[in-house]
């Protein structure tokens, strides 16, 4: 077979297999062609062949019901074939000439369900984070792509879809070294451009964010107690039973009782106490009488302290009586007399206080990054490099999606878990500013018998004197029969990063809790750390995980919680003045009526005074704040990237 004879034969959907046996023929006369693919996109074949006619030399309809739509077509190129499998795409042009066009294409006809099976295995972290992509967006094959230097391939015979690296070619490199006479290139068709410029430096806002969940309960029954004034042997003065809070009560942003109790500990119930007695009396002229006397006494304790009296019954009744001589006396005495002694009864309990918590507290943390690329200038003033800013990046709520782990967490970024998240933000960074990189392309023409070697899941090495050396992804290829001069015209662009090349090596970094011999690296704190992104092979860039830092209260639910821990305004308790040390009050003076010996309507007015008035300004106060279980929280981080080393696809400082 004499290389660049091309070979054409229409065949079935299911002829996936090329047979040189079978499909080594001439279906049509090829006047010309042209195969080529680029990067993301699938191989394309255009052929000019002469119009097909049936035995009697008529016209046929290349899109007449029962015409094969698939083709094979092989181009020899000496040491190999290449070879092109494609489906006819559209009714074929200049269709009423004696030649006309026609353009196929490799193109999977189950390309979405073969990009969605493979998304599926790069659903992987770091590249890719459910914790930042919103949930309508997963099932988009596209979207997984967006952390890696990765880009969809199209095999041009088998239509298998897979992803290739933008940078480094998965099946290997194809060398161009003027070493021998294959590895030359013609001299025409050399070229070298330069895209648009790398990027400088990527700058990265996220923010994560959960709603930090918990429940439990605190006993403030010994903060309570030690703290109020006065207290002695766990009880509290100047407060009833009554007083305390309930079970089921409200105290603070998601605090209720969860448990209380109260006890009085001063009886207050009035005892009543009856007397009576007699005694003599003797007048002035030397007579005697007997009197007798009763008393009724009602009183509480000896912990009250008095505020006035007053009188409700207040009646005298005397007779008189002449002697012989006529003289008049006091012949009876009788008088009832009741009255009302006000007391303030200063009572002491001995307490419980069990307060319950629900915690529904939404934090977030800020992440900020800047990935800083180590690349050639290619303006004069490096300054002057183009940034890129990424600030739209936001988790879906990390709690309700079970990211989180545990919802009583306090950060999240300072988990395993959260680093991952972290370096799936490096990812992006490096994904935008290893494929901005590559700045150079050059494309070249090699000798034919090399075409079959080309893929776009390979790199190639070129050594040439006018452009030096030169190592790139091979973006684009193409091969063209020109039908009026029978040469076959090949090309080959490749796309080269113009890093500075180089490492990073990762540092142990300092520990600042204790050794890691004695407490391992799981539970320590580093200074100076740097950890290499393990699923970056490259060794290419490193970061300084963060420590966790939570602007927050500093509740830690997943530990036990004390009273000291919640409470936010300690307690303060008020009381009202001394009642003992107030001078005495006007209702002290008995209150009756000297005409009808009657208590005036004027003690009932008082009663109302006291209870209403006089008694509130005793009254005892406490008051104190527990956290709120309701609040937002919200931490900044600034993480610390090393810079972005980048291969030395092409050196311009050297041209």
């Amino acid at each position: 077979m004499p290389a660049g004879l091309p070979y054409f034969a229409w065949v079935d959907a299911s002829e996936t297999t090329f047979s040189t046996d079978v499909h080594l023929r001439w279906d049509e006369a090829v006047f010309s062609f042209t195969l080529s693919q680029e990067e993301g996109d699938p191989a394309s074949l255009t052929v000019v062949v002469r119009r097909p006619r049936n035995v009697s030399g008529d016209p046929i309809g290349l899109l007449g019901p029962g015409r094969k739509i698939w083709c094979w077509f092989a181009l020899d190129c000496g040491p190999g074939l290449v070879k092109f499998r494609g489906r006819l795409v559209g009714i074929p042009t200049s269709i009423f000439e004696e030649l006309v066009t026609l353009e196929f294409v490799a193109r999977p006809v189950d390309v979405v369900a073969q990009k969605e099976a493979l998304a599926n295995t790069l659903r992987v972290l770091p590249y890719y984070d459910e914790a930042v992509i919103d949930p309508a967006r997963r099932d988009d094959p596209d979207v997984v792509l967006e952390g890696y230097t990765k880009i969809w391939h199209f095999d041009r015979e088998t239509h298998v879809v897979t992803v290739s690296d933008e940078i480094t070619g998965e099946d290997g490199q194809v060398d161009f070294d003027g070493a021998s006479e294959d590895g030359k290139v013609l001299y025409d068709g050399l070229g070298l451009t330069l895209t648009s410029g790398p990027l400088s430096r990527v700058n990265i806002s996220a923010e994560f964010t959960w709603t930090q969940q918990a429940r439990g309960a605190v006993d403030l029954t010994d903060y309570l107690i030690s703290h109020w004034p006065d207290a002695v042997n766990g009880a509290i003065p100047s407060l009833n039973a009554a007083d305390w809070p309930k079970h089921g009560a409200g105290i603070g942003d998601g605090w209720v009782v969860e448990d209380s109790s109260a006890q009085d500990l001063r009886n207050t119930t009035p005892k009543t106490e009856s007397k009576s007695g007699q005694y003599m009396t003797k007048f002035f002229d030397g007579d005697t009488t007997r009197v007798n006397w009763s008393q009724t006494v009602s009183y509480v304790g000896p912990t009250s302290f008095y505020a006035g009296q007053i009188v409700t019954t207040n009646t005298i009744q005397i007779t008189k009586s002449k002697d012989g001589d006529g003289i008049e006396y006091t012949s009876s005495y009788n008088r009832n007399f009741s009255a009302t002694d006000n007391v303030i009864v200063v009572q002491e309990i001995k307490p419980t206080l069990v307060a319950g918590y629900t915690a529904e507290r939404q934090c977030t943390e800020r992440v900020s990054l800047t990935l800083v690329a180590d690349v050639q200038p290619i303006l004069t003033d490096p300054e002057d490099g183009e940034a890129m800013r990424i600030d739209d990046i936001r988790s879906v709520n990390l709690s309700e999606e079970l990211l989180i782990g545990d919802p009583r967490r306090r950060s999240y970024i300072a988990t395993e878990r959260g680093n991952q998240s972290l370096e799936h933000l490096i990812a992006l960074a490096r994904a935008h500013l290893m494929k901005r990189a590559r700045v150079v392309e050059i494309a070249f023409v090699p000798k034919l018998s090399r075409m079959s070697e080309i893929t776009l899941r390979k790199n190639a090495f070129l050594a040439e004197p006018r452009v030096g050396e030169a190592v790139g992804k091979i973006i684009g290829y193409s091969l063209a029969l020109d039908g009026s001069d029978g040469r076959i015209n090949c090309e080959v662009r490749i796309g080269c990063t113009i890093g500075r090349g180089g490492i990073v090596t990762a540092t142990d970094g300092t520990p600042t809790y204790c050794t890691v011999d004695y407490a391992g690296s799981d539970y320590q704190r580093f200074l100076d750390r740097t950890i290499l992104v393990d699923a970056f092979t490259d060794s290419s860039v490193g970061y300084q995980p963060p420590s966790a830092a939570p602007n927050d209260d500093g509740i830690e639910f997943m530990s036990t919680i004390t009273a000291a821990d919640v409470i936010e305004v300690g307690l303060v308790v008020e009381h009202g003045p001394d009642p003992s040390e107030q001078e005495e009050e006007v209702w002290t003076t008995p209150m009756y009526t000297s005409n009808d010996n009657e208590p005036s309507g004027r003690s009932e007015a008082l009663s109302e005074y006291i209870k209403n008035v006089y008694l509130p300004q005793y009254e005892t106060r406490a008051r104190f704040k527990l956290k709120s279980m309701t609040r937002n929280f919200s931490s900044d981080y600034e993480l610390q990237v090393t810079d972005l080393m980048i291969p030395t696809g092409y050196d311009l400082e050297a041209v």
